[in-house]
């Protein structure tokens, strides 16, 4: 898991630079905006998974332990930015969608911005400071590498709380990109929409299976397998976006050139 945070950590850190370095093009695209917040979630959650890793949660876990208040608010603050980040991915979906179909004009993207706002910051505050009072963020994952979450004996609110927003998003998305690909031809739009939908798959599905497989058994823990899945492909979904979402971009893609060749081709992309 610690490795797989990293590689998160790093993926956003690039698309943040990116974004922040060349500002103008964050103006003349709207895609690289909702990018750069994805990024800053992924970010976030990464930093909450690389507590998990170095921590010793289990000690956290003790209900003698004065320091249970940090497990819970790592539990918070990885269910806050996972389902921000979930959300701000349908929200690109949406803007693409909207930027595809002819009759819509491009720059009318940009009112949508504060409803993005409105929709992806306060709603997983929402659900994760309910789950924080509520006393369900008590418990750790029993996985390779533990991490503070939901206590195992409420699973079924995590489901709803976290697996339900998830599946709806990734409906959302499916729905969207397949409108997406009935009005645009073009076999470059093809393969980044499914590696879109491939990334958000391969990242959620083994937390999923994990979290079924420990509500339907005996123990309420998940095997080894299914838990090492989980642990492996979660926190791997900031380097994923930024994979997926930035290398789709031609912008980003310049950028990630200029990166390595040096400022002098960055300052001319940016003086273009």
């Amino acid at each position: 898991m610690l490795g797989s945070s990293f590689l998160s950590v790093c993926g956003a850190c690039i698309i943040i630079f990116s974004a922040l370095r060349l500002r103008e093009l964050s103006k003349r695209f709207f895609a690289i905006r909702l990018i750069f917040f994805l990024a800053l979630t992924d970010l976030m959650a990464a930093a909450f998974n690389i507590i998990g890793a170095i921590a010793d949660i289990q000690q956290l876990f003790q209900p003698e332990s004065k320091e249970m208040l940090l497990c819970e608010l790592q539990a918070a603050g990885l269910l806050y930015f996972n389902l921000a980040s979930i959300m701000w991915t349908s929200c690109f979906a949406f803007a693409l969608y909207r930027d595809v179909v002819p009759s819509y004009r491009r720059h009318a993207l940009r009112k949508y911005e504060f409803s993005f706002h409105a929709l992806c910051w306060p709603v997983p505050a929402v659900l994760a400071g309910s789950c924080f009072y509520l006393g369900y963020l008590s418990g750790y994952s029993a996985t390779p590498n533990a991490w503070c979450a939901l206590q195992l004996g409420h699973s079924q609110r995590f489901l709803i709380c976290f697996y339900g927003p998830l599946l709806a998003a990734f409906t959302f998305n499916l729905i969207t990109y397949t409108a997406v690909l009935s009005h645009s031809r073009e076999r470059r739009v093809s393969r980044i929409t499914s590696l879109y939908l491939l990334g958000f798959t391969v990242v959620w599905l083994p937390s999923l299976g994990a979290q079924l497989q420990a509500m339907l058994s005996s123990t309420h823990e998940p095997d080894f397998v299914p838990a090492a899945l989980e642990a492996l492909f979660m926190p791997l979904h900031g380097a994923l976006n930024a994979l997926v979402y930035g290398w789709s971009l031609p912008s980003i893609r310049d950028v990630y050139r200029t990166m390595l060749l040096g400022t002098d081709g960055m300052d001319a992309l940016q003086s273009s």
